[in-house]
């Protein structure tokens, strides 16, 4: 059983007597959902669709031929599989065993994987076969070598197979009708037991296991249907990784509690998720950046409007404001979201929220969680002053894996440590600033990079923009912008310094180093990794794996 550290008895008391914690656990949603629906569809992938009875049938049989390899509820159950049919399948079979599911996003490889399956010590890993010039199967086949507790590996994939892959038919075929009698009549989990196990692939640079219960989890789905008013009719569309907390809840939970279908997409592409938002008459999305300013790019050059939109809610990474009221015009109600891996939604709006609440700041508390501003002193900062970001509430993760990182992580009260800067505003919105490494410390001054960033990113020329902090032999540290142009045009030092003169941006601001780059190293969920960007600026010399495949195009310095 995987330990976690679990929330103030006090707090999690008061979850449950309000009815935030109704005590049920994931999979239980996936048997109502298909004893009242059977034909309903749930799961739209391409052209394969499936039921809600397809789903539990096919994730029963799985769950029993993961017990005849002697998967128990104390084991961990990896994949790395695309956005696809078969990750639901392999999550639910998971859910109903009372197992730990371990999604691992698909940038990771070997350095990676051989730290996440070693430190969960995961039991059997589910892999595609040879995507985008990446041979999954040979690859597990080597760490399986390594890691004397991962003894299965299983392929979705045709690739042939030997020892310790198998392929996916192989294993459902071995199942029996008492097999899956024998998981029909299994009791249900312990809502209170550790079932989802999530490395963070955020903007630090080592993994953090994060640990979600049931009751977190079906919390944080609950929610987001309270929220956004979400219903049985509605349409999920889904393009962000099923390995990433985003796509975890949209694609892999939240339809089962909803009753309503949810497509998929795997391969990122703006003109083909037009086209299935408007066959599909999708109404509710969560995406990050990168997608919307994509959908937004091909519904502009369509001329295709999308009238079945209802909300899309973007976050993950920043977003200019001048994005989200270009796409709520084009596409329907856009609205900013702040969470992330240890609590998922934590700030949102809603349409009935006014424009400014929804497009130029990232929401208000979705209460009953918790959300604080703190001084620095144990105390919170008032309106207007920016401070690190504390919150705790139903959907809170427990812990890391790893515990001794606990401590650091939560206040003696439960309060999550973010690490993120913000500041409340009047109305009640929070403004998320940066991280708190995101300050660049130039002569003793404070900047924000994420003031610079906002600012850069309404040149004309700019598609992405990251500044971090780099040195400075004369200031300490100097501001160090990364951008991506439109057309792999070039930007100069003094066209920058002009832009943000005439926008009336402090001079002391204004980036030192501007690097001219054709792509930015991210996460799966669209986060920019600043950290390798940062390493990058102190030695030139070493380039980070992160940034491995960047191409600079262009280098301007004073």
């Amino acid at each position: 059983m995987l330990p976690s550290r679990p929330p103030n008895a006090e707090v999690a008391q008061s979850f449950r007597s309000s009815g935030y914690w109704q005590d049920l656990p994931v999979g239980h949603f996936l048997t109502r959902t298909a004893a009242r629906y059977p034909d309903a569809i749930a799961v739209i992938d391409g052209e394969r669709r499936l039921t809600f009875a397809d789903v539990n049938r096919e994730a029963t049989r799985l769950a029993a031929a993961l017990r005849a390899r002697g998967v128990t509820a104390d084991d961990v159950v990896s994949f790395q599989l695309p956005n696809c049919t078969e990750a639901v399948i392999v999550f639910q079979a998971v859910m109903k065993i009372g197992a730990t599911a371990n999604p691992i996003v698909p940038i990771y490889r070997g350095r990676e994987l051989r730290f996440i399956l070693g430190q969960s010590r995961a039991k059997i890993a589910f892999i595609p076969g040879t995507v985008r010039g990446v041979d999954y199967c040979a690859m597990y086949a080597d760490l399986a070598a390594e890691l004397p507790d991962l003894e299965l590996v299983v392929t979705i994939g045709d690739d042939s197979t030997s020892a310790p892959v198998t392929a996916w038919d192989t294993l459902m075929s071995s199942v029996t009708a008492p097999m899956i009698s024998a998981v029909v009549s299994l009791t249900e989990p312990d809502p209170d037991s550790i079932c989802l196990l999530l490395y963070t692939s955020g903007t630090t640079a080592e993994p953090k296991g994060v640990l979600h219960s049931h009751n977190t989890l079906v919390y944080e789905n609950r929610s987001m249907i309270e929220w956004f008013g979400l219903n049985e009719r509605d349409v999920i569309f889904n393009p962000s990784p099923v390995t990433h907390v985003t796509g975890i809840n949209c694609a892999l939970i939240l339809p089962f509690l909803l009753g309503a279908p949810v497509v998929l997409q795997d391969i990122w592409d703006p003109a083909t998720a037009l086209h299935r938002i408007t066959e599909e008459r999708a109404s509710f999305m969560i995406f990050s950046t990168p997608f919307l300013r994509g959908l937004l790019d091909a519904a502009e050059s369509s001329g295709r409007r999308t009238p079945s939109i209802r909300y899309i809610v973007c976050g993950g990474a920043d977003i200019p404001d001048t994005l989200t009221a270009a796409a709520t015009e084009q596409l329907g109600v856009v609205t900013r979201m702040y969470g992330a891996t240890e609590g998922p939604s934590v700030t949102a709006a809603t349409r009935w929220d006014s424009f400014f609440l929804r497009t130029k700041t990232d929401g208000r508390p979705m209460a009953p969680t918790d959300v604080v501003v703190s001084d620095g002193q144990g105390g919170v900062a008032p309106a207007g002053v920016v401070g690190e970001i504390l919150w705790r509430g139903p959907d809170t993760f427990l812990g890391y894996l790893d515990a001794t990182l606990n401590d650091e992580a939560f206040t003696p009260d439960g309060y999550f440590r973010t690490g993120d800067l913000g500041r409340f505003d009047s109305s009640g919105g929070i403004h998320i600033v940066g991280r708190i490494k995101d300050i660049i410390n130039r002569s003793g001054e404070k900047i924000s990079a994420h003031d610079v960033e906002n600012q850069l990113s309404e040149h004309p020329a700019v598609v992405e923009v990251a500044v971090v902090a780099g040195p400075d032999p004369k200031n300490g540290e100097r501001g160090c912008a990364f951008v991506v142009t439109r057309d792999q045009r070039d930007l100069t030092l003094s066209e920058v310094y002009t832009f943000l003169v005439e926008r009336e941006i402090a001079v002391q601001k204004i980036p030192e180093s501007v690097f001219i780059v054709d792509s930015l190293p991210k996460t799966a969920s669209g986060k920019i990794q600043k950290f390798a960007l940062r390493d990058w600026t102190r030695d030139r010399g070493a380039v980070p794996p992160q940034m491995q495949a960047m191409r600079f195009a262009a280098t301007h310095e004073k």
